[in-house]
């Protein structure tokens, strides 16, 4: 877009309403994610990169999940003490 264009485009939205400003930047906004694909919106997120810095390197996530879990198969035996563990073969 030329700036010249970008300039009366600017002009003619300060000569609207307060309303229909925000009507027009919601119509703005809302007409950018039509313009991906739906392909391209479906496009699973990597998660690693999404995460990468929020966690140390050498963080271990299987041991924290594995002390999570035990944690909470310890409240449950404090909830319901009759109660025996069961091995799992699987996943849960």
């Amino acid at each position: 877009m030329s700036e010249s264009l970008l300039e009366q485009v600017k002009r003619m939205a300060q000569g609207l309403s307060l309303g229909d400003r925000m009507t027009l930047v919601d119509e703005l906004a809302h007409s950018l994610g039509k313009e991906t694909s739906d392909a391209e919106r479906r496009k699973p997120q990597s998660l690693r990169g999404s995460w990468r810095g929020s966690f140390p390197e050498d963080f271990d996530i299987d041991s924290a999940l594995h002390e999570i879990r035990h944690e909470r198969e310890e409240e449950f035996l404090d909830i319901a003490p009759g109660t025996q563990k069961k091995e799992c073969g699987g996943r849960r």
